[in-house]
């Protein structure tokens, strides 16, 4: 199954290895330094390798990750901050009718008839995610996906998560990272 993503993000396609995570807490924390200057702290699965990929232009980065050291990447996780000089975090409701939409997208493709949107609790915010299952995944395609937002903070993650058969655990320990996820604000994107 190919990723699906938000408009904003297809900008991002062509992306260069750029930024890359801070120093890591043996437990397995990984802090991600943001270009707004914040920073994305998430638990990495254990043996995952992970890089961070700039888009031309700036923008937000990319989070990749592989569940094998050589493995193709099958988690991706782009942070979404809000403009510094916004107050509102994005509602609920935009967030719910973003993923339906893009379930909605990748319908056709699916084995699903109906793609349920599930909402998703995290430790710092609130989200909302789907499952597909494709149809008919082409050489070094995934046969199913995971894909939605989750708030973090004031931070949107915008995820999708592949797997195909015999990965069982991919999908379970991505969305548990995710949940675990911080975002600390630095304040300096205001001065």
């Amino acid at each position: 199954m190919t990723r699906s993503l938000p408009p904003f993000l297809l900008l991002g396609a062509a992306l260069l290895a750029g930024s890359a995570a801070l120093a890591d807490d043996p437990a397995g924390l990984k802090r991600y330094e943001l270009p707004n200057q914040d920073t994305l702290e998430m638990p990495l699965p254990a043996g995952w390798k992970d890089e961070v990929e700039q888009p031309d232009g700036g923008g937000p980065p990319t989070i990749v990750m592989s569940i094998r050291p050589d493995g193709p990447r099958q988690v991706f996780i782009t942070p979404e901050w809000p403009d510094p000089t916004g107050k509102d975090v994005r509602e609920l409701a935009q967030l719910r009718d973003a993923i339906r939409d893009a379930a909605e997208r990748v319908k056709p493709e699916a084995v699903e008839s109906y793609l349920e949107v599930r909402q998703l609790n995290g430790t710092n915010g609130v989200g909302f995610y789907f499952a597909a299952t494709d149809r008919d995944p082409g050489p070094g395609e995934f046969k199913f996906m995971n894909q939605g937002a989750l708030q973090v903070g004031t931070l949107t993650l915008w995820f999708t998560i592949l797997a195909n058969d015999g990965e069982d655990t991919v999908a379970v320990e991505a969305l548990s990272m995710l949940q675990a996820a911080t975002h600390r604000r630095t304040g300096l994107d205001q001065l």
